[in-house]
Parts: C-alpha cells; structure tokens; sequence
C-alpha cells in the first residue's frame, strides 16, 4: 500500500498565525510578535491575506509550527507502515494517524446545516447529546427559572456549558450549575464599547487612548457595569472529552455581543462536538448549530 500524502487538506495559513509551543521562551515569542509587525509595516496592513501568512511562516520563524498537526491522541506512529495503516504487536496495534487531515484546523466535522427551533426552552425535548450549549438568558432571571435548566445535564454525556452572566448573578449561576453537578473552569468577557462615544471622539481610527468614557454604563451598585462575563462550565463526567488548547483573548472590547467570536472559539475548542445547542437565540442560524428561541 503506498503512503499517504502529508500534503493534501492543508489548513489555511491565517489560523496558525498565534500559534506558539507550550514550552516556546518567553524570549522566542516576543521575536515573533516583532517578525509579525514588521511584516505589517511592510506590507502596510495589520489584517493579512493567507498569501500574506504563508510569506511570512516561509521567511520568518513564524513559520516553525511543527507541532501544532500533533494531533491529541495516545499512541501515534512515527512514519506510515509500508504495507498497511495498520501494524500488529502481541500487545497492540498501532494505527498511523495523517497529521494533515487530523491536524489542530481540522477542528469541526460538518454535522449539518444550522436549524433555528421556537419553543418553550424548559418544556423542550431534545432527542440528541450535545458536547457544547450556549446559554444567552435573559436579564434578571429568577432563581426558579435558573433552577429549571437542570435539565442540560441530561443533554450531554461530558461536555462544557457556556453561559451569559452580568456581574451581579455570577455566584448563583456558580452554585446553580455546582448543584447540577458542573463544574466552572473559564470564563471570557465582553467588554461594552459605547459607539456613540466612540463616534463622538473621531472613530476607532482617530483614537490616541482608550479611557473609560468610551465604555457604556448601565446602573449597577457600587460600580457601573461595563461587561458582560460568558462563564464556562463542564459536567462533572467520566467520559472522555476532546479539547483543543488555544490562545484566544480572555477579553474582547466590542460595540455588540461577539457572536461569531464565541462561535468560533467554542467550535475551536471543542473540535469533536458535532451539532452544538444554543438557547436563548435571537433567530439568525450557523451551520452545525441548533438555535433555540424561546416562546412561551
């Protein structure tokens, strides 16, 4: 049997553009955020092409990323076997994996076209398991309603729950979701840009500064709210769970909710989830993704 090619399904360039080893010097990276701004300079723009990125992994050290087609399994051959993509041992069996087409951009297998479903979320029936669910609730939600969205730890077997929350309703989402038997390990948070102010000061692009005038501020007590925080809970399960480390930015400064920040981010995250779940929609659809807008 001949061997596999290593250099079909390549990933596009501009997604390993962050990519750095875990163990990589502190020394290293820094070289490498000054290769990446002198290559912007030279070409006179900060978002690249993906001709752009593979110039600049081709002449640069930016391009030293190796180890990121590692895919994350527990036993790998080195090199395809001659006759087989099998080889047999007394003890195991080894199979090659292609680290192309398993590789870290490899992270979402096409489940289906998105879907948008209206109807009563906690009456809801969902026949599927689900790996991934976004939460957008709406705002002061009562401690029985929060209580009725147990019904999520029989939605998935293992899996990470992410959640919308004010500042105010962290801890009793925390212990709700601790009842529940899921456990928090991240969070992420939008910060709010206030556009008027941000037009009033001459755009995004005039700006020399970033001072808090420019956030919006809803009433809050003792401080103004600015943010809005997506916590991140996992079911506390057995079961083997796919995850993808990555170095998305635990804050984003934006004037609406970042949607397809946090789409992406989750289906990055979790490369194996299949059709992901998300309630409290507003009506628009994303492939692989089941939207849920509640109606009484």
């Amino acid at each position: 049997m001949a061997r596999r090619s290593l250099r079909k399904r390549l990933p596009e360039p501009e997604y390993l553009l962050g990519y750095v080893e875990d163990d990589e010097p502190v020394e290293k990276i820094m070289k490498k955020f000054k290769q990446l701004e002198d290559y912007q300079s030279k070409v006179g723009r900060e978002n690249l092409t993906s001709e752009d990125c593979r110039e600049l992994f081709s002449t640069t050290e930016i391009g030293n990323i190796s180890n990121v087609f590692k895919p994350s399994y527990g036993l790998i051959a080195e090199t395809p076997p001659e006759s087989s993509s099998d080889s047999e041992s007394p003890n195991r069996t080894v199979k090659y994996i292609d680290p192309v087409t398993q590789s870290y951009l490899q992270v979402q297998v096409g489940a289906g076209p998105g879907q948008t479903i209206q109807t009563n979320i906690f009456t809801a029936k969902f026949s599927e398991k689900f790996q991934a669910v976004l939460v957008n609730p709406p705002a002061e939600m009562t401690p029985r309603n929060k209580a009725r969205l147990k019904f999520l730890k029989h939605c998935m077997d293992q899996g990470l729950v992410f959640l919308w929350s004010p500042k105010q309703e962290i801890k009793e989402w925390t212990d709700c979701f601790d009842k529940m038997k899921f456990q928090y390990v991240e969070n992420l948070a939008w910060v709010k840009v206030d556009k008027t102010q941000v037009d009033q000061a001459g755009g995004l692009d005039s700006l020399t500064d970033f001072t808090p005038n420019l956030l919006k501020k809803e009433k809050s007590w003792p401080f103004s709210n600015s943010h809005l925080t997506l916590l991140m809970f996992r079911k506390i399960s057995p079961g083997r769970l796919e995850l993808r480390h990555q170095r998305t930015c635990d804050v984003v400064f934006d004037f609406e909710k970042p949607k397809k920040y946090v789409y992406h981010m989750i289906e990055t995250l979790l490369p194996e989830a299949g059709i992901k779940l998300e309630l409290w929609a507003d009506g628009e659809t994303r492939q692989d993704w089941i939207h849920v807008v509640h109606s009484e």
